[in-house]
């Protein structure tokens, strides 16, 4: 949980030069891939509701020509490690690491719930600090050495109306897209942000775009169209930084 873990960094916090952001590295020892597994998301995003937890599994893979020692990682949410407002807490106290030649995969778990370790302003940009050591002394100490995204989990609906609808009539397509709201424990309306509307055919699979329409101050996106055909009409959010691309179930109107 990251509340917890708060308090446990800051002695390590304490120990690194105040804003510093360089990365440290002696020798050839390389802090490679970073990955993330269960978070939700695409790529390494991490999506989270308002009332279950998640349980991600994070690997990196270090490397270095004499093998690796140790190796390390922290993921935190600030402009740097010493300036950190949350740190992830581990179920493990050290990463495990499984060697294969010169490099070793590492891995840790954590359990992120949201109704104790997330308030809206920790959506966004999380860092990862990383700690290789190389049997022969070499080492890498990076404070960013990549980036991931902890993301509120986007909802989104779609009502055509009328149904039937008489070909040439305007039909009316309503939709609400709201999003976690990590401080209130509920779902809130997410106002300013693209809607697109999209219409699919019968006996197709695919869904073709008519442009988007902005969502008002209740997050909700309306848009007016001409029936000429039977269609299944949809809303598409394509996300942001803080908050994860929906897809609304398609409506189908039976146009006569």
């Amino acid at each position: 949980m990251i509340g917890s873990a708060l308090l446990a960094s800051l002695a390590m916090a304490a120990l690194l030069t105040p804003g510093a952001h360089a990365d440290e590295v002696v020798g050839n020892a390389d802090a490679g891939a970073f990955k993330i597994t269960g978070g939700g998301g695409s790529g390494n995003d991490v999506v989270l509701g308002t009332t279950n937890s998640r349980t991600i599994t994070v690997k990196l893979t270090a490397s270095d020509n004499s093998g690796v020692k140790s190796a390390d990682f922290t993921l935190y949410h600030g402009s740097s490690l010493s300036k950190a407002d949350a740190i992830l807490k581990p179920k493990e106290a050290t990463p495990v690491c499984t060697a294969n030649g010169t490099s070793s995969v590492c891995t840790k778990h954590y359990t992120i719930d949201p109704r104790r370790s997330l308030k809206n302003s920790l959506a966004g940009i999380w860092t990862v600090y990383v700690d290789i050591k190389a049997n022969d002394g070499d080492y890498v100490k990076a404070d960013g050495h990549t980036t991931f995204f902890m993301k509120r989990y986007g909802r989104l609906t779609v009502n055509a109306s009328p149904e039937p609808v008489a070909k040439g009539r305007t039909l009316t397509v309503t939709g609400k897209l709201s999003r976690a709201n990590w401080d209130t424990h509920d779902y809130r309306g997410y106002t300013n942000q693209r809607a697109y509307l999209e219409f699919r055919r019968p006996g197709t699979d695919y869904y073709e775009s008519l442009g988007y329409t902005t969502t008002n101050s209740t997050g909700v996106a309306t848009a007016k169209v001409t029936a000429t055909a039977d269609r299944y009409w949809r809303y598409e959010f394509r996300g942001t930084m803080t908050t994860s691309a929906v897809k609304a179930t398609g409506d189908f109107v039976d146009v006569r």
